[in-house]
């Protein structure tokens, strides 16, 4: 799989903003393409970035309509955003946030604003093997339209089944290169006893994603602790779709890449690997291992959905974990 280019997106009509950005990317060996407003950014979206900045005032447009048409765009759906302002207007950052930014910062903040650029830069998004092929077992079949249409959109074919016995009838090891199952199926077995099976017959390393319309907690742990590697609640956008498909298949690109890794053996307390973690990761991370999603957790948190996102990456970084599945047999032991 090919990696993104390290090219950084920075928007933002000042020249000395410009070159603050050069230098802190200069230091990671990365290039920077810089833009003043909307209207020599928008023909640069069809391009590879691993993040971009983006300044409160630009030459021409609005930054919160720009970060908005960049999560349109289901290329782009993933991509950290960092919002920059001259003011600690808590308003402010709270309209660059609803518009999808992931982080915000004062341009006194240089520090921060370096410390993101280098989290960023230091695990590119992968682009997907536009060769790969879908197993989705979905039985609605306008549900099953949509989740085809984002899958065709990055480049997947896509093998749709109604039911359980019809999708292991026609399963094959390393056939697929990801699996998307929804629980409740036109047939007596459900989606989690199909994520069983392949799990327990097959020793393939097969990515698989669980989605349902019943977002409840035993639900979720079920589908987890059966061997999914994710689970998404419908209706979801798109968006997070495509977050989550390339989660998943970047953390299994990663380890086909690098092998299993042992990990120290301990004794699953909390302060094994809570204590790399920052107060806001080690509360984010409790909300994980306790099966919420992070929708759910950004409202009972009272922060953006793009701010746990971005919290969750560092936890998955720091933990050494792979997903929120490898997250919680590490450390909860299931």
């Amino acid at each position: 799989m090919r990696p993104y280019l390290p090219k950084l997106l920075c928007v933002a009509p000042s020249l000395t903003q410009q070159a603050i950005i050069r230098e802190i990317a200069g230091q990671h060996g990365l290039e920077v393409v810089a833009c003043q407003g909307e209207a020599d950014t928008l023909p640069l979206l069809g391009q590879n970035f691993f993040a971009m900045v983006v300044a409160n005032e630009l030459a021409d447009g609005d930054s919160f309509q720009l970060i908005e048409t960049v999560r349109l765009s289901l290329a782009h759906a993933t991509l950290p955003i960092a919002f920059v302002t001259g003011s600690a207007d808590r308003a402010l950052a709270y309209n660059a946030m609803n518009a999808g930014a992931t982080e915000v910062f004062t341009r006194l903040e240089q520090v921060a604003l370096a410390d993101f650029i280098a989290g960023c830069a230091s695990a590119p998004l992968e682009s997907l093997d536009s060769g790969g092929t879908v197993l989705l077992v979905e039985d609605s079949d306008s549900h099953a339209e949509y989740v085809a249409h984002l899958c065709t959109m990055l480049g997947l074919r896509v093998d749709i089944y109604k039911g359980v016995q019809a999708a292991l009838a026609n399963y094959r090891p390393r056939k697929y290169q990801l699996a998307i199952i929804d629980v409740v199926l036109d047939d007596i077995q459900s989606g989690i006893a199909l994520v069983r099976r392949i799990r327990m017959n097959h020793l393939d390393r097969q990515p698989i994603l669980v989605m349902s319309g019943y977002d409840d907690l035993p639900r979720r742990l079920l589908a987890l602790k059966s061997g999914a590697d994710d689970f998404i609640s419908k209706p979801f956008s798109p968006e997070e779709f495509v977050w989550r498909v390339k989660k998943v298949l970047r953390s299994y690109a990663g380890h086909d890449r690098h092998g299993a890794e042992p990990h120290p053996a301990g004794d699953g307390t909390e302060h094994e690997f809570m204590h790399t973690l920052s107060p806001r990761e080690r509360e984010i991370t409790r909300h994980i291992l306790s099966g919420s999603a992070d929708k759910q957790i950004a409202r009972e948190l009272g922060i953006s959905y793009w701010t746990v996102r971005s919290h969750i990456e560092q936890i998955f970084t720091k933990t050494g974990a792979l997903n929120r599945r490898d997250l919680m047999a590490r450390f909860i032991g299931k």
